[in-house]
């Protein structure tokens, strides 16, 4: 039993009816026909506007409509739109002819034709109106208007959505969740902000579940013996359908953007630092309260939930993103191993397996001549190896050599190379240029009694590189015992050098630490 109310509590139990008759097709396009005429116009439907629309789709479809009773359409007084069935003739014009092809020369046929496809329009109206899809008012003026039920709205966007193939924009989830969190709608409207960014979040994942599914449905098609038997089904499903569906559109526009890589480190930051701003929750829950007539506490812990769904979810979408492009890889690489088994069957070794399989389910191998048992051998060109017939002697067995064998024992170390390699590691441990022997070496040209000039520092090689160290260990090291100085220009740029036993290097002062 449902726990809540159920769907049907608030949808009419009818709703669905005319999406599963003999008529679906014809209802589902003259809904989404609706829809269009519903969003180009600011105001209502006029119920003729709605006629004509319906009646021209129907006069072009009139051979491919499925006869539907009225049985279930309610009478006079009846629940209902309260109306007996009607044939509308109010617009019937004698004097035209009907569509292409048809009434010519016989204007009176041609206007029983539109009158017989208006009645047809009046009647899928009604029907329309009578399972709640759709709704009908009278206005003052007595102009009847068709408006859309509150309950049906979202079926008319997913019709639509289903009518155009789906197409779905990732990049535009990612900046509406950017857009929303990290701009100042989130400061001043953090309520609306985090609500509209949590669908949006959603959204983007339904996107990528919706497209790997897609992926494993082709793939599915692909495996099936049926759609990929020959070369032209398999050449079929991958570049009219998949391409067309897949790398063509979703895919393509997934990897080809790189809003998710770019917004995602600054939404997820931008989250948490909302989500440790106290004043902005309890204003934000303020806020809400207004709109949801629930506690303050309540809104507060909704909005916290919801921006760590966001974060969560943004964290977890490269698995997801992994899964789509293995099953991307997987497809292609079915696609082409299929062709090419199909093509060159010896090509492959899955290719020979399928020829020597389809030669035994035969059972009509070519035979070759008895052997002295008197048996058959079957010569199959299958080319696996280089034993190109079947017989007693073709079984595998597993050779095993006499004194073969595999010692476990490991050889003793050469202990003179090992004290020879402990003694250097030793030495370049010595001469290593520490922290402390440079610091050592500066104490020993006088760094405690004085500064030290790179002039004074640097007379050979030797002390060219441990002045090297020193300065780069003055820079980086904070525990290093020594500190650069800048010295006074005196007339010198910044940035000046000086020449010291055959060196150029930085003109610097070094100071010992207190």
């Amino acid at each position: 039993m449902p726990s809540g109310p159920g769907l049907f509590s608030t949808l009419p139990g009818n709703f669905f009816s005319p999406l599963v008759g003999a008529n679906r097709e014809h209802y589902g396009a003259l809904l989404v026909r609706y829809y269009r005429l519903f969003q180009e116009n600011a105001r209502g439907l006029e119920r003729e506007q709605v006629i004509r629309s319906f009646t021209e789709y129907l006069a072009l479809n009139r051979t491919a409509l499925a006869d539907e009773g009225a049985d279930d359409l309610p009478l006079p007084g009846e629940a209902g739109d309260g109306e007996a069935p009607e044939l509308d003739f109010g617009s019937a014009e004698t004097g035209q002819e009907g569509p292409e092809g048809e009434g010519a020369g016989n204007p009176a046929g041609a206007a029983v034709k539109r009158m017989a496809d208006r009645v047809l329009a009046n009647l899928f109206l009604r029907r329309l109106v009578h399972t709640g899809w759709l709704s009908e008012e009278t206005l003052g003026d007595y102009s009847r208007v068709i408006n859309i039920t509150p309950h049906g709205r979202p079926f008319f966007e997913a019709l639509a959505r289903v009518e155009e193939g789906l197409k779905t924009e990732y990049e535009s989830h990612v900046v509406a969740v950017y857009s929303l969190l990290c701009g100042d709608a989130a400061e001043e409207n953090g309520h609306y902000a985090v609500l509209n960014a949590h669908s949006s979040t959603q959204t983007l994942i339904d996107s990528l579940k919706v497209l790997s599914q897609s992926i494993k449905g082709h793939y599915d098609r692909l495996t099936a013996d049926t759609a990929s038997s020959d070369i032209s089904g398999i050449l079929h499903l991958h570049y009219d359908l998949y391409a067309a569906d897949i790398l063509d559109g979703a895919y393509k526009r997934l990897k080809t953007s790189d809003n998710l890589s770019r917004y995602r480190p600054k939404i997820i930051k931008k989250v948490g630092d909302l989500l440790e701003n106290e004043a902005w929750l309890n204003e934000s829950a303020r806020k809400l309260s207004r709109n949801n007539s629930l506690p303050q506490a309540d809104n507060r812990r909704k909005l916290q939930t919801m921006l760590e769904d966001i974060r969560d979810t943004l964290r977890a979408v490269d698995p997801l993103l992994e899964d789509i492009d293995r099953r991307n890889m997987l497809y292609a690489r079915s696609s082409v191993e299929r062709v090419k088994a199909l093509l060159e069957p010896d090509s492959t070794i899955a290719g020979k397996l399928g020829a020597l399989i389809r030669e035994l389910y035969r059972g009509n191998p070519s035979k070759g001549a008895e052997d002295d048992s008197g048996e058959l051998w079957h010569k199959l060109a299958h080319r696996l190896h280089r034993v190109r017939t079947f017989a007693r002697e073709s079984l595998y067995h597993r050779y095993q050599r006499e004194g073969a064998g595999f010692s476990r024992e490991i050889p003793p170390a050469d202990r003179e190379a090992m004290e020879r390699e402990e003694a250097e590691l030793l030495v370049r441990l010595r001469r290593q240029l520490g922290v402390k022997r440079i610091g050592e070496w500066l104490d020993g040209q006088g760094g405690r009694e004085r500064l030290l000039f790179a002039a004074d520092l640097v007379k050979d090689e030797n002390s060219f590189i441990r002045f090297v160290y020193s300065v780069l260990y003055a820079d980086s090291r904070p525990a290093f015992g020594y500190s650069i100085e800048d010295r006074p220009p005196e007339g010198d740029p910044a940035g000046a050098s000086v020449r010291s036993g055959g060196y150029v290097v930085p003109d610097v002062t070094l100071r010992r630490k207190e």
